[in-house]
């Protein structure tokens, strides 16, 4: 899967937590994402690009950017990290999880992340909660930072699976909070759950979730139109 980074802005970056949001049950991470980026203001850094991925691009206030993008951070608290958050419309296909993710960790370790925070959706159902699983050196101080209730048994699936055991090969702790949401349908009530333990876990990183409906709203739009460029795009090859 040959991937091309397109470079924006090298924005000063120090220590900086990595936080992804691909989609998920209910859009939650997808969601979540998009409004960290327009409530924080987040600088574009960085976009990558593929012959496999949807023919799209995003047209917004920070211009045009491929399906992949990434935005950084610079935390203003004192004792807060600065972050770089990863975000897309599109879900990879199985095959392309795995080089999907060693590319965006070879990205992210060439920012000096050593700390990622990913967001996933799981299925709602009766008793469900919010829960976390953890992978690194440093693991069990990072959910414990967190404040959320670890898995105990399971399977995380997908890309973020594959970063979970990517990720600390390559010198990295990895985190996944994972949300109950419902399946089939924006969820952006579910997705304010992830605002309390990533604050705590990068202090002066924080959005409010009075806009999540307007957000759920605009990212249905954007994965449709993924979604209908991968099918426009299946025709022409069949």
């Amino acid at each position: 899967m040959d991937i091309e980074t397109i470079q924006y802005e090298d924005l000063d970056l120090k220590d900086p937590v990595a936080i992804i949001g691909f989609p998920s049950i209910g859009l939650t991470s997808s969601i979540m994402a998009n409004m960290y980026v327009k409530s924080l203001k987040m600088v574009p850094l960085a976009g990558m690009a593929s012959a496999n991925m949807p023919p799209y691009c995003i047209v917004s206030d920070y211009g045009i950017m491929p399906p992949i993008r990434f935005f950084g951070f610079k935390n203003k608290r004192k004792n807060g990290r600065d972050v770089i958050l990863c975000m897309t419309e599109y879900a990879p296909k199985p095959e392309e999880c795995y080089p999907l993710a060693c590319k965006i960790l070879q990205y992210l370790r060439s920012k000096g992340v050593s700390t990622i925070v990913c967001m996933e959706g799981s299925p709602k159902y009766d008793g469900a909660k919010v829960l976390a699983i953890a992978a690194g050196k440093n693991s069990k101080k990072l959910l414990k930072k967190s404040g959320v209730e670890p898995l105990a048994e399971g399977m995380v699936r997908g890309f973020t699976g594959v970063l979970m055991y990517e990720a600390p090969s390559k010198g990295m702790d990895i985190l996944t909070i994972m949300v109950p949401a419902t399946s089939g349908v924006p969820d952006p009530g579910s997705s304010t759950a992830f605002i309390e333990p990533i604050a705590k876990i990068i202090p002066g990183f924080r959005t409010k979730p009075n806009e999540l409906l307007k957000e759920a709203a605009i990212i249905q739009q954007q994965m449709e139109m993924a979604t209908k460029n991968v099918e426009d795009t299946s025709q022409y090859i069949g």
